[in-house]
């Protein structure tokens, strides 16, 4: 009975389809005065809209504009589930990356690129510095990688002072694989505010630990992965 419910909602959704400016419209009615609707997007389903508000308020809406879902949306595939919550915000994730000064990374760079990968580090974390010492294979297989940095411990710690060090200095590649390595190097303290500035980016992205690893397409893998696991997640 409750599957043949939903079957007589999704032709209900499909037959009484409103276009953009309808549901926007619609919308407009019932959300405050101070608020508008920025956007209203098509998703992969044809059932629902994607709409960002004014305050930043995200969620989605049926396409006959009669229920709004505040949550992830996912799509069921054979052997997994897709986030188009995710998908979305994977879209703001890259364009907040794009934004950055390619001189503000500490960048590892292939013959033969294939892909990129931004990945937020700490020098004091094991699993960023497992993830460096295989560099070699990283570039071998054409990803380069860019690094941001995001000490977990935050702006006053100690190893902020190592990160800020590696990116005043003038050979930012060996002075961040020395600190990784878990030597010590000269302290420089300039006035360059990259740290702080790839830190809060960090705090955006909610990222919750080290590294996080952004691919070309904005999705976030948290924790390390092998070269060869983030070229199969970019195939998917």
């Amino acid at each position: 009975m409750i599957i043949f419910r939903f079957i007589v909602l999704l032709f209900s959704l499909q037959s009484f389809v409103l276009d953009k400016d309808e549901i926007k419209a619609k919308l407009n009615e019932i959300i405050p005065d101070e608020i508008s609707v920025d956007t209203v997007e098509d998703t992969y389903s044809p059932n629902f809209f994607s709409v960002e508000l004014s305050d930043g308020s995200l969620f989605y809406v049926t396409a006959d504009g009669e229920f709004i879902i505040n949550g992830d949306l996912y799509q069921i595939e054979k052997n997994s589930l897709i986030n188009f919550s995710d998908i979305r915000d994977s879209k703001k994730r890259i364009n907040r990356i794009l934004e950055i000064n390619p001189s503000e990374f500490i960048t590892f760079e292939p013959k033969e690129k294939k892909t990129d990968i931004y990945v937020f580090t700490d020098v004091d974390c094991g699993y960023c510095r497992k993830l460096h010492s295989e560099i070699t294979n990283y570039l071998e297989n054409g990803i380069q990688v860019n690094y941001l940095a995001y000490p977990r411990e935050g702006l006053e710690s100690d190893t902020y002072q190592k990160m800020k060090t590696a990116w005043c200095s003038k050979d930012p590649q060996v002075s961040l694989t020395t600190l990784k390595l878990g030597k010590t190097i000269k302290s420089d303290d300039c006035t360059k505010k990259i740290v702080s500035k790839h830190y809060n980016l960090a705090k955006e992205f909610n990222a919750r630990g080290t590294p996080t690893i952004i691919l070309e397409n904005g999705f976030l893998l948290a924790g390390y992965h092998s070269a060869e696991e983030i070229l199969n997640f970019l195939k998917k």
